[in-house]
């Protein structure tokens, strides 16, 4: 009954507002109302196949139920099959609408320990976008395509779309950054790198990526120094730090209506997921006790915000002069 008793503990952390779980259980086993509560309350023991049914209704694997106290931890991953760019969309869709679906929360937080910079962030900027997901598919794909032909591919008024719906879910969700000083060196090397290979038919488009990292930048000082984001006139706290420590992977942590959520970063786009209790406990606590070792960047702390900002222009600045 242990393992009982954690399931619907899960499944209540994992309820939208306005579900209740007596009806969810009801329905999806089609049993009474009584019945229901029965089970909720472990007088009656669900059977395999009732369990089935319950972890295919609440989207909750049968293997974190059985395994809640193992040593196992159960990640969820979506492969990114790139025989057709409709899964990269569809992948996109997914996570759009996970990133509304926080927004939408009562009580909502999101933390990261960034070791490239966040992907909401590249809302504003469309071409900088496009040349992230053109190098990740060289990657992975050994693409022999120029930016230019790779670009005229795409359906851009759907990635347009979908990266303001992501964008703007992250401005309505409150959030903290733990950046380090290096946060920034790996769109930096793309764009050392990328020019070399004539991967540009026009030669003002390094250039306007530059000029694109650059804003972006600005946009993050300004939003540091406000302490705050906006989305149609509503506000929700910013936190941004500096660690003095390198982050070796991208970690975040979803807060969402009493439940958490980690997501790690693979490669330079996709991740992996899990919502178990105590690696994300591990992963808080970690973060916490970075943050307490952090230079804090935001609101008052001028001097420090300027010189971090100032290093990261100077940087961009750097790596155009050498290509001029």
């Amino acid at each position: 009954m242990d393992t009982q008793k954690a399931f619907f503990e899960t499944v209540k952390k994992n309820l939208s507002s306005g579900m209740r779980m007596v009806s969810e259980v009801s329905d999806a086993l089609n049993i009474s109302s009584d019945s229901a509560y029965r089970r909720i309350r472990g007088e009656k023991e669900l059977t395999v196949n009732e369990l089935s049914k319950l972890c295919r209704h609440f989207n909750i694997s049968m293997d974190e139920v059985i395994n809640y106290r193992s040593g196992n931890i159960l990640f969820r991953y979506t492969p990114l099959d790139m025989s057709s760019m409709d899964n990269y969309y569809a992948y996109l869709q997914e996570l759009a609408a996970l990133m509304e679906s926080i927004a939408k929360a009562g009580e909502k937080e999101m933390c990261f320990m960034a070791v490239d910079i966040p992907g909401p962030h590249f809302k504003l900027f469309p071409e900088l976008t496009l040349f992230k997901i053109y190098t990740w598919f060289q990657g992975v794909n050994k693409l022999h395509v120029t930016y230019d032909r790779f670009v005229e591919q795409l359906d851009i008024p759907l990635i347009t779309d979908i990266y303001n719906r992501i964008g703007n879910a992250y401005s309505r969700i409150p959030s903290t950054e733990i950046w380090t000083n290096n946060t920034i060196d790996h769109i930096l090397h793309l764009l050392d790198y990328y020019p070399d290979l004539n991967c540009f038919e026009h030669t003002d488009t390094f250039s306007l990526l530059c000029s694109q990292l650059l804003q972006l930048i600005e946009n993050m000082e300004k939003l540091a120094e406000k302490e705050k984001k906006e989305y149609k006139g509503k506000e929700v706290f910013y936190r941004m730090y500096l660690s003095p420590l390198e982050i070796m992977n991208d970690f975040m942590i979803i807060k969402k209506d009493g439940a958490s959520v980690t997501a790690v970063k693979l490669y330079t786009i996709n991740g992996i997921f899990t919502s178990n209790e105590y690696f994300c406990s591990e992963v808080e606590k970690w973060m916490k006790n970075s943050i307490a070792k952090s230079v804090s960047l935001s609101g008052n702390s001028a001097r420090e915000r300027f010189q971090f900002f100032q290093n990261l222009k100077n940087k961009v600045n750097g790596l155009m002069a050498t290509k001029e």
